[in-house]
């Protein structure tokens, strides 16, 4: 007979870099010691599983949803550490939230470990804050993304709040050092080749050094809506190793008086930076984009074949500022077809009553996982994805 636990490292590595879905990975992971070694470290390295669409907070509720539309399945997970938390997803396989008190932590909903950041609220750019604790966490802070896995040396948190306030942090670190901003209100922000990048409102790129000091800002003539009813949304995502602005366009359909937006076009531009050029990219060829309330990221559809290539894959990150307990929406979720174009709904989710709980794009990490928590996570997912397989799955 066979002894599997004896196969060579690395031809277990090739079959594990195929496993895309996180519970074939953890299955591969439970087969023996050996083979979840394996399995830690080809994500550790890879990084090759797709992303999850986390969903929002329910009432009474510590399990937490999350849709994968590649396979169309819906798993849950016991995350009582997020409840009453504002979160925001990145590619790095951790969360990171925000309390009604003012807390942050970096949060792997894998393994559920946590890191503790310092008090936003305490940066030295807020000396006169006026905002209770609520309204802080709901609103005033609009975006914290991540710059790499929290186990990297040079990973770095930056958030976006008060409009057009910035800060960084590092795991670790006492304090947020605020970075340089404009009049307008702050849309997005990436770290990139060791320099920060933010986009405002009007297209305007401002390049930050890793000490936070200024460097240059660079203009784009981003499209103009021409109607009274037009929102626009403005991303940066890096894609095969340059800057990108993605500008996402929506109309206010003003159903029952209140604004609801939806999308309606989306149009990119890569950034030349160091030279102060830019041009209009018609086409992403092989690669996707994910964009909402996460740090906006790409994946390439040769190496993910379950992906959609040439596509923005959206979620809703203004649905919360809307909402009110007599009106029951939507979240605007779906796909955008560059070859189309045309845009298909993929999920339909009620919107939660809690307006600082959004679907958020996270994708997923087990490199983190502790062996010890590995099977315990593994019962979470694997029961979930069968109870929601069929009547109780999301509508499509």
């Amino acid at each position: 007979m066979t002894d599997w636990s004896k196969l060579p490292a690395d031809v277990l590595g090739l079959i594990a870099r195929r496993l895309h879905f996180v519970e074939d990975r953890l299955r591969f992971g439970l087969v023996c010691k050996s083979w979840r070694m394996v399995m830690l470290q080809t994500d550790r390295f890879s990084c090759s599983l797709l992303p999850w669409l986390m969903l929002t907070e329910k009432e009474e509720s510590d399990m937490r949803r999350v849709y994968s539309p590649f396979n169309d399945m819906v798993y849950e997970l016991s995350l009582p550490e997020i409840c009453g938390r504002r979160c925001w997803g990145s590619p790095h396989g951790w969360l990171v939230t925000l309390d009604v008190a003012y807390n942050m932590h970096l949060l792997n909903p894998l393994s559920r470990v946590q890191i503790f950041l310092p008090p936003l609220h305490k940066c030295s750019n807020l000396e006169n804050l006026v905002c209770c604790p609520e309204t802080f966490r709901n609103t005033y802070v609009y975006k914290a993304v991540l710059s790499s896995d929290p186990s990297s040396a040079n990973c770095v948190v930056l958030a976006i709040y008060s409009d057009n306030k910035m800060a960084f942090t590092k795991p670790g670190d006492v304090a947020w050092t605020p970075l340089h901003c404009g009049p307008s209100f702050v849309s997005d922000v990436i770290y990139f080749g060791g320099n920060f990048y933010a986009v405002d409102s009007s297209g305007n790129i401002t390049i930050c050094d890793s000490k936070g000091s200024h460097l240059k800002t660079v203009s784009l003539p981003v499209q103009e809506v021409d109607n009274e009813l037009g929102e626009t949304s403005i991303y940066l995502v890096e894609l095969g190793g340059h800057i990108h602005v993605v500008q996402r366009i929506m109309y206010d359909t003003k159903i029952y008086d209140l604004p609801v937006l939806r999308t309606w076009n989306f149009v990119i531009y890569r950034v030349d930076v160091c030279n102060e050029k830019w041009e209009e990219v018609k086409s992403l060829g092989d690669w996707s984009i994910f964009i909402g309330s996460n740090h906006s990221f790409s994946i390439s559809a040769s190496d993910y074949p379950e992906c959609l290539r040439n596509c923005i894959y959206f979620t809703d990150d203004y649905s919360g500022l809307y909402y009110n307990t007599t009106t029951y929406l939507t979240y605007d979720i779906g796909t955008y077809d560059l070859d189309g174009p045309r845009i298909q709904t993929f999920l339909r989710e009620d919107v939660s009553r809690f307006n600082f709980s959004l679907p958020v794009w996270i994708k997923p990490s087990v490199s983190s996982t502790p062996i010890q928590n590995m099977q315990q996570t593994w019962i979470h997912i694997g029961a979930a994805s069968e109870s929601l397989a069929g009547a109780n799955k999301l509508s499509m």
